[in-house]
């Protein structure tokens, strides 16, 4: 599943970036066209038939329209993907779309990655699968060097985004039936609790 992070920080990141095990889950990136169809049954599962965000293509599969850009975090539980995120560092931005200066995301290239398209089955949204991803990407994001996430949170989330150092660029925007808001992470600006959470997740990673 070759990608644009061959061209930039590949390099890096392959000698950086190493799967994470913890508590019965793997989080790591993804590699197989195996895991590459259950992604996109995921995000189907997802975006199409729960939060419709996306129209039914009738093949039961989604599949992102940056999809030639991405890369994809993704948590498994004994040997199936029970979580996913999105993420890449090339214009256009999804989020540019709810900006009225677009331009000002080109000005914090190439140091910003745009995380998207979160999903998580039901059964694993209550334990360990989502903190896992979002420390997975919060590695992925040091390794190559990034200072910026960018991405489009749910507004009913909005509150949780800003507790891990996220930041309103916009006005919501509705898709389908959610509302998504803009917004921007500065990684050498964290709140104190969110640099907390992520000592806890070294110290549990360490043991």
């Amino acid at each position: 599943m070759a990608g644009p992070w061959e061209e930039s920080t590949g390099t890096l990141l392959a000698q950086s970036f190493e799967f994470l095990a913890v508590g019965g889950y793997t989080f790591k990136l993804a590699e197989t066209l195996d895991e590459q169809n259950q992604i996109e049954c995921l995000l189907h599962q997802t975006f199409v038939l729960e939060i419709r965000q996306d129209d039914d293509t009738g093949i039961g599969r989604l599949i992102d329209k940056f999809h030639h850009k991405n890369k994809y975090i993704v948590a498994k539980e004994k040997g199936q993907v029970c979580g996913v995120v999105a993420a890449h560092d090339q214009p256009p931005f999804s989020a540019a779309g709810s900006l009225e200066d677009r331009a000002f995301l080109d000005q914090l290239c190439p140091r910003l990655l745009e995380v998207r398209r979160l999903a998580i089955k039901p059964a694993n949204r209550s334990g360990l699968v989502f903190p896992g991803l979002l420390w997975s990407v919060y590695r992925y994001a040091r390794c190559g060097g990034y200072r910026y996430i960018l991405m489009s949170g749910l507004l009913e989330r909005q509150g949780m985004y800003e507790k891990m150092g996220f930041r309103p660029l916009g006005q919501a925007v509705r898709k389908g039936s959610a509302f998504f808001i803009p917004m921007l992470a500065d990684l050498t600006d964290l709140p104190k609790t969110f640099q907390r959470t992520c000592d806890r997740w070294k110290r549990r990673i360490g043991r």
